[in-house]
């Protein structure tokens, strides 16, 4: 295993900007692993941080006690809702404080899940959306979030070139994983219901169709058991099921026979197949998540998203304002 201390060195962006925060305090939501450990270490110095945890999968033992050895405590979402701001992802926090009563919202929220769910509250809020922008939307979404699907099928420790593979969803975070898939040597079929993203997947080269005879099958759409008995009914025996989504999109079917830690084995109508980190997104419940560089730009939009709120007046849900992005790229240019 390698220490936490090598994310935390490496996440220069975050260490520069967490040094002007503005925000009095912050509740911190979302996955608790490597690089999200070292923002709410640089933020902690500087303000006051409320880290709580998101989930049980996405949440690394290590990083609890990194983090408590640092005079961090992770607490249950129940207890951080009284923070003047979030930094939330899926909107977990934001539902749990309207749910208790809350009445106001100043959140940025990390996701196109999250942004969907706050577009869906009925309260007043301050909020920014990071998912819109080209830093998360493309860089991260696209660009990043594939390297943690990758990094999660090598921990399975299988050779994927001519492992068939359909990539469900051909959204931002299905089109990197198919690209990355296709560029490892495998044959990736893809499939969505829209028939626009159907168009740009043939143009890139993908067979497209809603074809589940492979060996893989990566769930990308954020829609909740879009993988259920019907399509398992109709993968071959051994298949492998596994989700990059914001959402649970695998509903496994059948009996459960052999738990392998995070890899399950299930039974049904004689047919075995497996289900990594029970539907739960794998490159943060079996990897290391997305790359440090690229989630330091992230993080580090989300630090200035949150002076945002403290300087500005506005009601409502609004993408990251674009000077933020000006900012993050010139930082990153000077370490060119």
């Amino acid at each position: 295993m390698i220490s936490v201390d090598w994310y935390h060195e490496r996440m220069k962006l975050v260490r520069r900007f967490a040094r002007d925060i503005e925000v009095e305090e912050v509740a911190v939501c979302i996955p608790l692993e490597y690089k999200s450990a070292s923002l709410i270490c640089e933020l902690s110095k500087y303000t006051n941080v409320y880290a709580a945890k998101l989930d049980d999968f996405s949440t690394k033992p290590e990083v609890v006690e990194w983090l408590k050895e640092r005079g961090v405590e992770v607490k249950r979402k129940r207890d951080v809702i009284d923070a003047e701001c979030y930094l939330d992802c899926a909107a977990v926090l934001s539902r749990v404080a309207v749910k208790s009563g809350k009445k106001e919202l100043k959140v940025v929220e990390l996701t196109k899940t999250g942004e969907e769910y706050l577009q869906k509250l009925n309260v007043r809020m301050k909020a920014i959306s990071l998912d819109s922008s080209t830093l998360k939307g493309v860089g991260e979404n696209i660009h990043g979030t594939s390297f943690g699907l990758l990094d999660a099928l090598l921990r399975l420790n299988i050779f994927l070139p001519e492992k068939r593979i359909l990539v469900l969803g051909f959204g931002r975070v299905g089109k990197g994983c198919a690209r990355l898939l296709k560029a490892v040597g495998c044959p990736v079929t893809v499939w969505d219901n829209d028939e626009k993203k159907q168009i740009e997947a043939i143009y890139e080269g993908f067979r497209v169709e809603r074809d589940f005879d492979v060996d893989i099958v990566v769930t990308c759409t954020g829609v909740k058991g879009v993988v259920s008995k019907d399509e398992i009914r109709k993968i071959p025996d051994r298949s492998i099921l596994l989700n990059m989504g914001a959402e649970m999109e695998i509903e496994p079917a059948g009996e459960l026979v052999k738990d392998y830690g995070l890899v399950k084995k299930y039974e049904l109508e004689g047919k075995e197949y497996f289900v990594v980190a029970n539907g739960y997104a794998a490159n943060l419940a079996l990897g290391n998540g997305t790359p440090i560089e690229v989630m330091d730009r992230t993080f580090s939009a989300a630090i200035l998203a949150l002076n945002y709120l403290h300087r500005n007046d506005f009601v409502g849900l609004i993408p990251l304002p674009h000077h933020i992005e000006s900012t993050i790229l010139a930082a990153i240019m000077m370490q060119k």
